[in-house]
C-alpha cells in the first residue's frame, strides 16, 4: 500500500523531518520525507495497512518548543493528490526538497 500525505504546520527546520524517519523504521515504512517550497512536508509512505495505519498516527505530533502538525492531507495511491510517477524505495529516505 502506497500514501502520500502532505504535512501542515511547523514542521520545518524544527527536526520534524528526521522524526518522520524515525516513526518509518520503527514501523517498518518504506519511502521518503522532504521540505516543500510552500512550508508543508511531503511524505510518502510504503507498507502494510497496520504499519500505516501506525505511522500516520505517530506523524500527527504536536510539541510546544519542535514539531507542530496542525493538519494532514492523505491521497491513496491512484487517488487525486497522490503524486504521479512517485518511486519506489527500498528504505526510507531524507529528500532534499523545495528548501
Amino acid at each position: 500500500m502506497r500514501v502520500f500525505f502532505v504535512v501542515h504546520g511547523t514542521v520545518q527546520g524544527v527536526g520534524y523531518r528526521a522524526y518522520v524517519k524515525f516513526v518509518a523504521n520503527k514501523y517498518l515504512v518504506r519511502g521518503m520525507v522532504r521540505n516543500a517550497r510552500d512550508g508543508t512536508v511531503e511524505i510518502l509512505a510504503i507498507g502494510d495497512e497496520a504499519s500505516l495505519r501506525s505511522f500516520e498516527r505517530d506523524i500527527e505530533v504536536y510539541d510546544r518548543y519542535g514539531p507542530q502538525v496542525f493538519h494532514v492531507e492523505k491521497a491513496l495511491e491512484g487517488e487525486e493528490g497522490f503524486p504521479k510517477g512517485a518511486r519506489e524505495y527500498l528504505n526510507f529516505v531524507i529528500e532534499r526538497g523545495g528548501e
